[in-house]
């Protein structure tokens, strides 16, 4: 890509300042001040459950009700008030509602719960709690907000947003204070992101919270390419920080359609996203880390410089980042070889954009393990099981989170590596009790005791330490990290600690797969094992019913009969013979009774080896990929000129579910996970008269193509996303968005849309963006999957 020339930018420092930075860097770390203690532990935070409650359809009937109703359950007075977010979530047959306290119409920091409503779009649990608060101080600010930000230093040109809260204290009371997010100069005169407290009567400083989350203990567009453009050779400090990053966005950036770059850094993040995107999509069930689609920013190339926490131009200290506040993720070039560092940082971007879990204590300490969880699992799919979300044996060597000098968290076994002060727990009774100065209350240590739970989670077996605890049941690493991910951005709030997480996790395994589900009792025992507190039970099997003799007797069969071979074997060896009753002459039943009770016998035996058979199929069969018929065809859009026909097919295709294990033949996608929902239908019985189709080349199947939406807009598109295409595949292989078909008077062509694994006409790889005739009869060969393409 050909540079635009720049002016010359005059960056003018204080020689001494520079000097003085870098002399204090080199001394100190990085350290916030810290005025909170040690953490209190053992609370207890079940989930509220919610019986026989009205059925709320609209928002403002559950913004209502939450105010009223929820409110009264939680015995709040007239000063202590709950009220709703707009925006709400679908979590499979439960919709998550957020809920948030006031105390005197001012929001309360950490006030916050879950409300989660059945199909019925009835209140059935909540998620966290709420208690009457008091003020030990003023309810009117002394200080006005400009006073109070007065008494931060900022950075110059950054913005800094604001508001007026009630701050929970260590000793129990909430306080008046201004929050404000923003860029502010610490004791070093460094200024990272931070979200930081003052009270509005004292302008004392009440806590700072950082707004960026690293992979490890220390602290992570083509960065370095900017910064050789600017000439940069001194230390970074916001807002030219700031400029450097805009000008790698402006002039050095690989986007979705640009011609690749030069730079092969560039061009292997760019794929590795690529591959994160997907992985967040098939496997975690969610579109980007927002559930909404959210651009996926990445800064490559950048450096680090000891006790500095913003990134630089220069330096060899390893560390990746996620920015919460600018949605965007710094990888150094080294940082590439480890895939799960980079996984790491966005699924920190996953919690800040779904339960924004603060950096401190437990809650900080779950943050780090769901980030943890989900790298390790990115890693392992990708690398080990190529893409695939089916269960397979996992070596020991994939649970280990890595860096550059070697196994920085292990998963299998927390307790097998030291961090300097100790082994990293694997139990709570290992927790350290760490106060908040130190590493933010043990956020990087304690987070272990959650890996742990998590491993043992997908693996199942017993706690490798602590033998006294029953077997966990292992549901697989897909639906382990589903579970997570998705209690992560719609279950948990702020201040969630580790037994708010258990609940969260049930809660979702609950939604995913049901109620007493295996998922769900791995959950629990998983918790159990690491120690974290919380009370269940185990659900009682529902025994079979047995027929009564007295009502439905079963007579012993009569010889006379023609024998029934291949019936009597089955019987013989499904079902055992029923003990013949006892022979009464006086009861001999007459003869067209007993052919009447011979074929009720030949019934009920042929009934049972059936039900054996289908019980074999669902527990023992997998679907699996059919390459001959390719992935199966969902639509997603249907055009208007066929909408009043299709409309059942198209509501149920939008309506379908995306979870982490699912696996589709050639014919139809699993739908054993979520009984509740019908698979999305294939475009072949939407319209059976389309002029123009895609035939399989060694099947049946047959993808049928608009041709009244190929002839407007951007055409006719095919790849696996649901709501970006008009024809959904889908298959791993598939891109999000594949391929184009388009009809310009007569002629069609074909366009690959940048796909990862390609598309070829008759053997011929497309280029991307480049649109090519097809003709009736051509060979399209879509990822690993071939077409005939037809028209009539």
């Amino acid at each position: 890509m050909k540079l635009q020339k720049m002016k010359k930018t005059n960056f003018s420092f204080s020689k001494r300042r520079i000097a003085g930075m870098l002399w204090l860097g080199l001394l100190f770390s990085f350290q916030l001040e810290p005025t909170l203690a040690a953490e209190k532990i053992g609370v207890n935070r079940a989930p509220k459950p919610l019986e026989n409650q009205s059925i709320l359809s609209s928002a403002a009937e559950r913004k209502a009700w939450v105010k009223n109703a929820l409110s009264a359950q939680f015995n709040l007075d007239e000063h202590n008030t709950l009220d709703t977010k707009d925006q709400e979530q679908l979590l499979n047959s439960f919709r998550v509602v957020s809920v948030f306290q006031k105390y005197n119409k001012v929001p309360v920091v950490n006030g916050e719960s879950r409300l989660l409503l059945n199909e019925k779009n009835q209140p059935a649990y909540v998620l966290g709690k709420h208690g009457n608060i008091s003020s030990t101080s003023t309810t009117v600010p002394m200080l006005s907000e400009a006073d109070a930000l007065s008494r931060l230093q900022s950075a110059k040109e950054t913005d800094v947003a604001s508001r007026l809260v009630y701050w929970p204290s260590p000793e129990g009371h909430h306080v008046l204070a201004y929050e404000f997010e923003g860029e502010f100069t610490t004791k070093l005169g460094f200024a990272p992101s931070q979200r930081v407290f003052i009270d509005a009567s004292t302008g004392e400083e009440l806590d700072r919270i950082p707004l960026f989350h690293t992979a490890m203990h220390r602290q992570v567009n083509n960065f370095v390419a900017a910064c050789n453009e600017f000439k940069v050779k001194f230390p970074l400090i916001p807002p030219l920080t700031d400029r450097v990053e805009a000008r790698a966005m402006k002039m050095h950036a690989r986007t979705e359609g640009s011609t690749p770059s030069n730079d092969a850094s560039v061009e292997t993040a760019f794929t590795l996203l690529g591959d994160a995107y997907e992985f967040i999509d098939a496997v975690l069930g969610m579109d980007s880390i927002d559930g909404n689609g959210l651009r996926l920013n990445m800064f490559i190339n950048v450096h680090f410089l000891k006790g500095m926490p913003t990134i630089q131009c220069y330096g060899d200290v390893f560390n990746a980042m996620w920015m919460s506040r600018k949605q965007s993720l710094y990888v150094p070039e080294e940082g590439l070889h480890f895939i799960e560092i980079t996984m790491h940082e966005l699924a920190h971007g996953i919690v800040s954009n779904g339960s924004n879990l603060e950096y401190s204590f437990q809650s900080g300490a779950l943050n780090e393990s769901i980030a943890d969880s989900i790298g390790i699992a990115f890693r392992i799919w990708l690398e080990h099981a190529n893409k695939q979300t089916n269960s397979i044996k996992i070596p020991r060597e994939y649970w280990i989170l890595r860096m550059p000098s070697g196994p920085e968290r292990d998963l299998a076994d927390p307790s097998s590596l030291d961090f300097g002060q100790g082994s990293y727990p694997d139990h709570m009774d290992d927790f350290f009790s760490w106060p908040i100065k130190k590493d933010r209350g043990g956020v990087h240590i304690n987070s272990s005791i959650m890996n742990m739970a998590f491993y043992l989670m997908a693996n199942g077996g017993p706690h490798p330490r602590h033998s006294g605890t029953d077997k966990v049941v292992a549901i697989g690493l897909s639906s382990a990290v589903h579970i997570v991910a998705q209690a992560a951005s719609k279950l948990l709030v702020q201040s969630s600690n580790f037994e708010d997480a258990r609940f969260a996790y049930a809660l979702a395994a609950e939604a995913l797969h049901g109620k007493g589900s295996k998922e769900w009792i791995s959950v629990h025992q998983a918790m159990d094992a690491v120690g974290v507190s919380g009370a269940w039970s185990m659900p009682q099997e529902i025994p079979e019913i047995e027929p009564e003799p007295e009502t439905t007797p079963i007579p012993k069969p009569e010889p006379e009969p023609a024998p029934q071979p291949e019936p009597e074997q089955k019987q013989t060896e499904t079902v055992p013979a029923p003990p013949a009753p006892e022979k009464r002459p006086e009861q001999t039943p007459a003869p067209s009774e007993t052919q009447h009770d011979n074929q009720l016998i030949i019934i009920l035996v042929l009934g049972g080896v059936g039900l054996c058979i289908a019980l074999l199929a669902l527990f023992k069969l997998k679907p699996a990929y059919s390459k001959n018929e390719g992935p199966v065809g969902y639509g997603a859009y249907i055009s208007a000129t066929r909408a009043s026909s299709t409309s059942t097919s198209v509501h149920a295709s939008r309506a379908s579910s995306r979870t982490a294990n699912e696996t589709t033949s050639g014919t139809a996608s699993s739908a054993s996970k979520q009984p509740e929902r019908q698979s999305s239908p294939s475009l072949t019985s939407v319209s059976l008269a389309s002029p123009c189709y895609l035939q399989s080349l060694a099947g049946s199947q047959k993808l049928d193509i608009s041709v009244a939406t190929a002839a407007k807009g951007e055409g006719f598109v095919i790849g696996r996303a649901l709501e970006l295409v008009h024809l959904q595949l889908r298959d791993e292989r598939i891109s999000r968005r594949h391929l184009r078909i388009k009809l310009k008077g007569s002629s069609f062509t074909v366009e690959d849309l940048n796909s990862t694994h390609g598309t070829l006409l008759d053997g011929e790889r497309l280029q991307a963006f480049t649109p090519a005739p097809i003709r009736h009869g051509q060979l399209l060969r879509i990822a690993d999957f071939s077409y005939v393409f037809k028209v009539n």
